[in-house]
């Protein structure tokens, strides 16, 4: 559940752009059309770590109970995804489409490793990629924490530093870090970013206050702006936080506040339902579950309907139906773990 001191348009504008940015993600791990994939991958991530910076509540904790926090609701739900994931994979995935291959002996050794070390690689997260972005939220936010504890005069510049480091570890080692240690240096920066723009009440006063009619304004100027910036930045190669990828980083950073505006402005036009707090407050089971739903989809297109996988292959319209119909096919699984299990994402009986 969703902490917030302040009021409902708030805890609605944070329900609403947690659910568009998770829809965004999912979306994007379809094969969607190129420019459209260029998109959202300009600001999906750097958006989320914005967010959870936004949320993000630390003085009132130690830091012992901080980091127990933070194991709770990020670690237990990736040791949870992980495991679902490796015993999906093994028993049902490695058998079909692309991950069907004779050296499977050797990628489960490594999907092992990869599982216990939470390397952000496909090499050896490949069972269910997405879940890297849990480890790396921690180490990111107890980061965060120690900085602003310590050094709150100069946390700037450390996660300016932190983001330098993590350049020189890309270009002069080219190693990956476990558990996203190496993309946790990237993240500070959004982190902080979200957790400023909250002190200073930004988003309150520029995005939510201000007339309609602005929002819906802005809201285009800033997806305009997020189009054209990714369509040049990527000219260069694909960019990517996950991959440490990101060609002119002047670029990258207007690419990636811009299209967090475009998508905040955008959450604040939208009306307030109850289906936004629903799948706002639920996106790490979304995170955690999507990959395994569209293989579940494409079984029944395939096996059932004898529907070739191919046809979705940059089709918005098709994989927009996809996206959809994963939320619905993972609402049963949100509500019977809010239910019966709550533990397993951080959370107590009751709270959905």
């Amino acid at each position: 559940m969703i902490n917030n001191p302040n009021n409902n348009k708030e805890i609605h504008f944070v329900n609403v752009a947690k659910t568009l940015t998770i829809f965004l993600i999912v979306l994007a791990h379809l094969p969607i059309p190129t420019p459209l994939w260029l998109f959202i991958g300009s600001f999906r991530m750097p958006l989320f770590f914005l967010l959870s910076g936004y949320l993000i509540s630390s003085r009132q904790y130690d830091f012992i109970s901080f980091v127990k926090k933070k194991a709770k609701t990020l670690l237990i739900p990736y040791a949870f995804f992980a495991i679902i994931s490796l015993f999906f994979w093994y028993f049902i995935g490695k058998k079909y489409g692309n991950d069907s291959s004779p050296d499977n002996a050797s990628s489960l050794f490594k999907y092992i490793i990869g599982f216990i070390l939470a390397i952000p690689s496909k090499e050896y997260l490949g069972f269910n990629f997405p879940i890297w972005f849990l480890p790396s939220l921690f180490c990111a936010e107890i980061m965060f924490y120690l900085c602003q504890k310590y050094f709150r005069k100069i946390s700037f510049f450390i996660f300016c530093l932190c983001f330098c480091i993590g350049v020189l570890i890309k270009n002069y080692i080219d190693i990956r870090l476990p558990f996203g240690i190496d993309v946790s240096f990237f993240a500070l920066l959004f982190i902080y970013t979200g957790n400023w723009m909250k002190k200073k009440n930004l988003i309150e006063k520029y995005v939510c206050n201000v007339k309609f009619l602005y929002k819906i304004f802005f809201s285009i100027v800033f997806a305009i702006l997020t189009i054209y910036i990714s369509h040049i930045n990527n000219a260069g190669g694909t960019i990517s936080m996950v991959h440490r990828i990101f060609n002119n980083y002047f670029l990258y950073f207007v690419g990636a506040f811009s299209g967090s505006l475009f998508l905040l402005f955008l959450s604040n036009c939208i009306p307030n339902h109850r289906i936004f707090s629903f799948y706002g407050r639920n996106t790490i089971i979304i995170l955690g579950f999507h990959l395994m739903i569209f293989s579940f989809i494409k079984a029944i297109q395939l096996f059932i309907f004898h529907i070739p996988i191919e046809i979705a292959n940059n089709s918005f319209s098709i994989n927009f139906l996809y996206t959809i119909l994963t939320f619905i096919l993972v609402t049963p699984i949100i509500f019977l773990i809010n239910k019966y299990t709550p533990f397993l994402i951080g959370r107590q009986i009751g709270i959905l």
